[in-house]
């Protein structure tokens, strides 16, 4: 089974689109400079699989942003403070982008991260991290 998470990269590669991608309103403020030009590209696919591409980098650029700073709760969006729980939380989505970094440098550099020429699959446990709740296609 190991072998076909290896190849699931391949044939099922993730695309998303803005609609994909929380409201505005709960981004943390730090991180909307990050939201506001993949949220211009609203028909814009972007490839879980595309490393390095112009549009995967903003998506990183936001996802490693919602790491630090993760995304308003509902019921906290007049600026309540945050729960144990949540902090906790914020720093589980900091080891996973951590995660994602390593095979990140790796493909880069070697140009492959445990037999994959991509990091679709971090990038996905990235994705559901920062915006739980939110589906992936």
């Amino acid at each position: 089974s190991h072998l076909f998470a290896e190849d699931r990269g391949r044939l099922n590669m993730t695309k998303i689109t803005a609609s994909n991608l929380p409201s505005i309103d709960s981004i943390s403020p730090k991180c909307v400079k990050y939201y506001k030009p993949l949220s211009k590209k609203k028909k814009k696919q972007i490839d879980m699989d595309a490393i390095g591409t112009p549009s995967f980098n903003l998506l990183l650029d936001l996802m490693r942003c919602q790491a630090k700073h993760p995304n308003n709760r509902r019921d906290d969006v007049d600026g309540g403070s945050s729960t144990m729980e949540e902090l906790r939380d914020a720093k589980s989505c900091v080891k996973v982008e951590k995660n994602y970094s390593a095979c990140h440098a790796a493909v880069m550099g070697v140009g492959n991260y445990e037999g994959r020429r991509n990091c679709g699959e971090e990038m996905e446990q990235l994705y559901q991290c920062v915006n739980p709740g939110m589906k992936l296609p």
